[in-house]
């Protein structure tokens, strides 16, 4: 019987030979990044040789942050919104818009009171995407102000509205 490296398959003995291989580019180039380190940290001279080596030097040299103002954009336009468009009290000038009737737009599919945790779920009438609720938590122009066992009440700007688990119940 023979043993070591001539008693392996060829499929193990391939396997073995390209492990050594990316072991051995694995080790220079980690000699390489160890000694580009090296070198920036030796000197200002040395520094900016090393940059001009190093393809992120470069670019890490001139990274400047833009101003806040530029984002302005971005900040205004709602994330997670189809449209991404502003908020209609934005696009009205800063006038308190109405909000649309929830009744409309969403039905109360549940309702889960366990101790201090109560949440409600609501699903979208046409596109039956199910949101999760607690108190205080915004839904369409509309907060989340009561949970009650059968109902939950919705306010905005001094108009309320109540949605019912069971819609035919008065």
């Amino acid at each position: 019987m023979t043993s070591g490296f001539a008693s392996l398959s060829l499929y193990s003995r391939t396997m073995l030979g390209v492990c050594a291989a990316m072991l051995l580019v694995i080790g220079a180039e980690f000699s390489l990044l160890g000694t580009g380190a090296d070198a920036s940290l030796s000197g200002e001279e040395s520094a900016s040789s090393s940059r001009a080596k190093s393809p992120s030097g470069p670019a890490i040299a001139s990274l400047q942050i833009p101003p806040v103002i530029t984002y302005q954009a971005v900040v205004e336009r709602p994330l997670f919104s189809d449209s991404r468009r502003p908020p209609a009290q934005a696009a009205q000038g800063g006038q308190a818009a109405q909000a649309p009737q929830l009744g409309a737009k969403w039905r109360l599919t549940g309702i889960v009171m366990a101790g201090d945790n109560s949440f409600v779920h609501v699903q979208g009438i046409r596109d039956r995407k199910t949101v999760r609720l607690q108190v205080g938590m915004p839904l369409d122009g509309w907060q989340v102000e009561e949970i009650a066992p059968d109902q939950v009440t919705f306010t905005s700007g001094g108009r309320s509205e109540t949605l019912r688990i069971y819609e035919n119940e008065p």
